[in-house]
């Protein structure tokens, strides 16, 4: 019994292990971005636990990484190639879009089966739970089914995924269903314009509140209060809009003269130690629509209804 007890502990690590290794090969891809990189880590995290539903999503999870790299690989080797023509990126997309599909099935079938068996309790069940939910999310938005990963996030937080990067990734697609649901494109200006400004304003700064939700002082604080201050931009709340740009700023600067300390203090074998984490995102470009870039630290800054409404 106890042999077997060793055994099952040991494959249930191995899985975990598995998860990391298959993440690592999907990081050598250049169109994988950093924060793409990063959430992928923290569902893996959530997935830890030594339960046979965390080693069944486990799989699951390994199952998705290798669709991603499949696409990834594919991506990368149309950039070798002289002449890429839109039906071969469109075939690739179908295929990784056909996997997700069927791994959106899979993790349905498996909710199912593991509440039919009365399975639920416990702080490593809810772990497992939000795994689930992170992971189906993230499928959801490679489909860009959006209302669905909303959705998904949602539920991911009321079952304890208290993070900064699920908080993001929350806003973010709040924001992203506003523009879908309130505004259209204007092929005379070559813009989206707004087709109901008080239900959009009201939808993004449901975005805003779900990414301050986010704010505790780490490494991801300045790239939440830059993408605030965007959101509070487009919806029409200029002053609150520079107020977090500034934040942003703020923290890039301070997060740059630590990377710098801590450079300098390398060679010769000291430490810096404090609140300062390394940064997530990485590069040294402003952070765009496409990619959370670089991050920095301070305290959480929050804005009050008067103050947006006040603008």
């Amino acid at each position: 019994m106890g042999g077997s007890e060793e055994s099952t502990e040991a494959m249930s690590w191995a899985d975990h292990e598995d998860i990391y290794d298959r993440l690592e090969r999907l990081g050598e891809y250049r169109t994988v971005s950093d924060f793409a990189f990063a959430y992928y880590g923290l569902i893996g995290d959530y997935l830890s636990g030594e339960s046979r539903d965390a080693e069944g999503l486990r799989l699951r999870m390994l199952e998705f990484l290798e669709v991603l790299e499949r696409y990834h690989r594919a991506l990368e080797q149309f950039t070798s190639e002289d002449e890429v023509t839109l039906g071969n990126v469109r075939s690739v997309a179908e295929k990784r879009d056909i996997g997700l599909r069927v791994l959106l099935e899979q993790l349905s079938a498996d909710s199912a089966s593991s509440a039919q068996s009365g399975v639920g309790a416990g702080t490593a069940w809810g772990d497992t739970e939000v795994g689930r939910l992170l992971l189906s999310a993230e499928c959801y938005y490679q489909l860009a089914l959006v209302d669905r990963v909303v959705d998904r996030l949602e539920a991911a937080i009321v079952s304890g995924a208290d993070h900064p990067l699920v908080h993001f990734a929350l806003g973010y697609n709040r924001y992203e269903l506003a523009i879908q649901a309130f505004t259209r494109y204007d092929s005379l200006s070559g813009q989206r314009v707004v087709d109901d400004d008080d239900r959009y304003r009201l939808a993004c700064l449901s975005a805003v509140s779900a990414m301050q939700e986010g704010l505790t002082g780490g490494s991801i604080d300045a790239s939440l209060h830059w993408w605030v201050g965007h959101i509070l931009g487009v919806a029409g709340f200029s002053e609150a809009s520079r107020k977090s740009f500034a934040q942003a700023d703020e923290m890039e600067r301070l997060s740059e003269v630590l990377i710098d300390a801590e450079e300098e203090a390398l060679p010769l074998g000291l430490e810096i130690r404090g609140d300062y984490e390394y940064d997530l995102f990485g590069g040294d470009h402003p952070i765009t629509e496409d990619e959370v870039e670089r991050a920095g630290w301070l305290l959480r800054l929050s804005y009050s209804q008067s103050e947006l409404l006040d603008d």
